[in-house]
């Protein structure tokens, strides 16, 4: 087995939700860079502690948390029947990739991903850090871990990647990403830890490690019959986070008012903000980027919305768009808007004009703002479950999770989550004037091509 697998020497770091983190020497030059660190100052959660104060944990834990999780993960696949095929290299890959899948993460979670094309996604960021030769990232991977870069690079960004991504690359990312993967299982005990909520306290961590199994024909993760039931504690625990946590629309406000402030910013001629600044940066700095750039511009609205989300004075929701109303017209303009964030924020100008006459004063540009989530997320179920000889006796195995045989979590989820979680809302400044303008007429307004 590979000596990074089996390693017990280096360091042991204590984490609050999967105890003493084995750190051997090479990982921990890793965790030593400078880009690594930065992780410690971007916050996992963006702008929920707004709603849950103590959701101040960073992608730093949560990466070590990953790295942790996915080598018991390994060492399970390694003794699975028949059993993952990978050579020491791989291992080592695999194990830089974890610890580095968000190395490329921008401050305030995935909000400034939504600004395209100002932002790439993530793991196309990281895949820039992780291949500079001129990076410590670039130096520790060749000198000390003896791999390529570009392999690590494959394993974390193998969507977006120009090039076909070989195989041996393709089947490490299956593991790293997917329904059942170590970045999920973390990022959802850990969040609702924090939160002090207790969603992911019905998830059985043991029972879900111990039914982990590779399937050879799908090249990736299944599971035994035995980790079922934990399974789907875990995709129903997704489905609360997002509709309780991750979605809340304090959560959605601030990161709308956030995202409409760094756009007013970029799409401004003399913008001098370049997005080198923004991706070496802290929460912290990226704050004090803007506010200098808003100061220098003489951007009152961004300043005002940004303003509004340090001191927790956030838009109000004026009107949602309920599943009666969800048409594949309707969906279509917001399909629309969601892709083509410019578009957003003329439509966002164009709404505080049209509504401006029903207020009675000249509603200011930022005054109104459309949220749209990712239309794309739902919870996912494609999972391969073997039965061995406990299989039904009408049917072939292997099950997939979603099948009625096995469990019908993700059908009675998936309507729910649509109709509950994915929600569109219009939000607007606390004032009643404002609310009640744009609750009788904004929807009617934003639709009206139709």
């Amino acid at each position: 087995m590979e000596p990074l697998l089996a390693a017990e020497d280096g360091k042991a770091i204590r984490d609050p939700v999967w105890g003493y983190i084995q750190v051997p020497p090479p990982v921990l030059q890793l965790i030593d860079t400078e880009d690594f660190q930065r992780l410690r100052q971007v916050t996992q959660l963006g702008h929920v502690h707004l709603v849950y104060p103590g959701a101040r944990h960073s992608r730093f834990e949560h990466s070590l948390g990953v790295y942790h999780l996915a080598k018991e993960f390994l060492r399970r696949l390694l003794r699975s029947d028949p059993p993952l095929r990978v050579t020491d290299e791989d291992v080592r890959v695999f194990i830089a990739a974890t610890l580095l899948h968000d190395i490329g993460h921008y401050p305030f979670s995935h909000t400034l991903e939504d600004l395209r094309p100002f932002f790439v996604p993530h793991e196309a960021r990281a895949r820039q850090i992780i291949e500079d030769p001129d990076g410590a990232i670039h130096r520790v991977l060749v000198e000390s871990f003896r791999v390529d870069p570009h392999r690590v690079a494959n394993v974390i960004d193998y969507e977006s990647c120009a090039q076909p991504v070989p195989p041996e690359d393709l089947l490490l990312a299956n593991i790293l990403s997917g329904t059942l993967d170590p970045d999920k299982i973390d990022y959802l005990l850990r969040d609702a830890l924090f939160c002090g909520v207790p969603f992911g306290e019905s998830v059985n961590r043991d029972r879900l490690i111990a039914s982990i199994r590779f399937d050879p024909e799908q090249q990736r993760l299944a599971i035994t019959s035995k980790g079922v039931s934990a399974v789907e504690a875990l995709v129903f625990t997704n489905y609360l986070m997002f509709r309780n946590v991750y979605w809340h629309h304090a959560v959605r406000a601030a990161t709308a008012m956030l995202k409409r402030a760094v756009q007013d910013i970029l799409v401004h001629p003399g913008c001098s903000l370049a997005p080198s600044q923004v991706h070496a940066s802290t929460e912290a700095e990226l704050l004090a980027l803007l506010q200098h750039e808003q100061q220098r511009l003489h951007l009152a609205g961004s300043a005002a919305l940004l303003a509004g989300t340090i001191r927790r004075r956030l838009h109000k929701v004026g009107a949602v768009l309920h599943p009666g109303e969800r048409s594949a017209e309707v969906m279509q303009i917001f399909g629309d808007l969601y892709r083509d964030p410019c578009r957003r924020r003329q439509r966002e100008i164009a709404l505080c004009e049209e509504l401006s006459p029903a207020v009675g004063r000249r509603l200011q540009d930022h005054e109104v703002l459309i949220d749209i989530p990712a239309l794309t997320k739902a919870p996912q179920a494609d999972l391969r479950v073997f039965y061995g000889q406990l299989g039904p006796v009408d049917g072939e195995e292997p099950l997939t999770l979603d099948n009625p045989a096995v469990s019908h979590l993700r059908s009675s989820l998936l309507l729910n989550f649509e109709e509950q979680a994915k929600v569109i809302r219009i939000f607007c400044v606390d004032d009643p004037a404002v609310r009640a303008a744009v609750r009788a007429h904004a929807k009617a307004l934003l639709t009206s091509r139709i």
